[in-house]
């Protein structure tokens, strides 16, 4: 927030400072309502249309009334967008968004006014609107026009060949047998690309048929000796827009922000996206690493600060193993202790002795 640029506040004009003085008064366009102020009652903009005064002809509540009756004729994202377009506003999805997740009991026009006047949108207007729009159009796949595409004579499907019903509907109708024939070759084989249980969304069924049409049209046209080159790059675009270019199944394949990932949030990656099966038991802790690590460091750690519990007595079991136990003897039995000591040996020499 340290490094964020400050808002430009808005000149001081001189019909502001006379209002402070002789109590000169604000008329809303619209309704007529006279105000001591502008601000607090009229919507502020930054559009070079109201340069001058920094704030919409128009009060909050004509404001508001507006935006209510376009509302109930397209709906409230066509109405946000029509009344950036009365104010010369700057529209974008974001930032209908932005109000969509945040806006609660305000008003969502006063809302996403307020958002425009955001410093990465401040100085922008609808002007600004419609050249994004404008751009994102001209990256567009451009397919044939009228003039260009070739008039090929119509050809009527006999009426001995049935085409399903289920076909027709997904590729459209108007075409012969042997297009149909081709397009569902393209289409299974797009879809064999897929796992078995796999069910294309409309997105996707949108995509793979636009794909497989150009596709047989690129053929034609190739076989025809027609040029081919605008649809080769539609057809690219397509499989750009798919995810489907070797470039970015390449991308796909490497990680790129592996680096700087926290290696836990990594794991949980991995284990989402393709986890490991269940280890059968026959297969568990063959080296007993995990074991080891259980009785000596748990178990032993557990000892140690005095916790009775399961790990405490694996390792009770295990260090029992290599414990050694002295035998005892009754006071009076001195042969069976020297024959534990020094074996046959030493009875014979107390004897030999004796």
């Amino acid at each position: 927030m340290a490094d964020t640029p400050k808002r430009r506040k808005l000149e001081k004009t001189a019909d502001t400072v006379q209002a402070a003085t002789t109590g000169q008064k604000y008329y809303c366009c619209r309704c007529g309502t006279a105000y001591s102020r502008r601000k607090g009652y009229f919507p502020v903009s930054h559009s070079p249309m109201y340069r001058k005064s920094g704030y919409l002809p128009w009060c909050n509540d004509c404001v508001e009334e507006m935006y209510d009756t376009y509302r109930s004729e397209l709906g409230d994202k066509d109405a946000m967008r029509r009344m950036c377009m009365k104010f010369d506003l700057y529209w974008d999805d974001a930032i209908y968004d932005m109000v969509d997740k945040t806006v609660g009991v305000q008003s969502r026009i006063k809302s996403y006014i307020g958002k425009t006047n955001l410093t990465r949108y401040i100085d922008k207007t609808f002007d600004d609107t419609i050249a994004k729009e404008e751009a994102e159009a001209a990256k567009r796949p451009q397919y044939l026009d009228d003039e260009d595409m070739v008039e090929e004579p119509i050809v009527d499907i006999p009426e001995d060949v049935e085409i399903p019903e289920e076909i027709r509907l997904f590729w459209g109708s108007g075409y012969s047998p042997k297009m149909y024939e081709e397009l569902e070759e393209r289409r299974h084989y797009w879809l064999g690309k897929y796992p078995k249980d796999f069910v294309p969304d409309i997105g996707t069924e949108t995509l793979i048929r636009q794909i497989c049409g150009l596709e047989v049209d690129i053929a034609h046209d190739r076989a025809a000796g027609r040029s081919v080159e605008k649809n080769v790059k539609a057809l690219n675009d397509l499989l750009g827009s798919a995810n489907l270019k070797p470039v970015q199944q390449k991308d796909m394949m490497v990680d790129t922000d592996l680096e700087n990932m926290p290696l836990g949030v990594g794991i949980q990656k991995w284990e989402n996206a393709r986890p490991l099966p269940t280890t059968p038991d026959e297969l568990k802790d063959q080296s007993g690493i995990i074991r080891n690590v259980t009785t000596w460091f748990l178990g032993h750690a557990c000892k140690m600060v005095g916790l009775k519990n399961s790990y405490c007595q694996m390792y009770e079991d295990a260090i029992n193993k290599y414990r050694v136990e002295f035998p005892e003897y009754a006071e009076e039995d001195n042969d069976s202790f020297l024959t534990d000591i020094f074996g046959d040996a030493g009875q014979s020499e107390v004897s030999s002795n004796e």
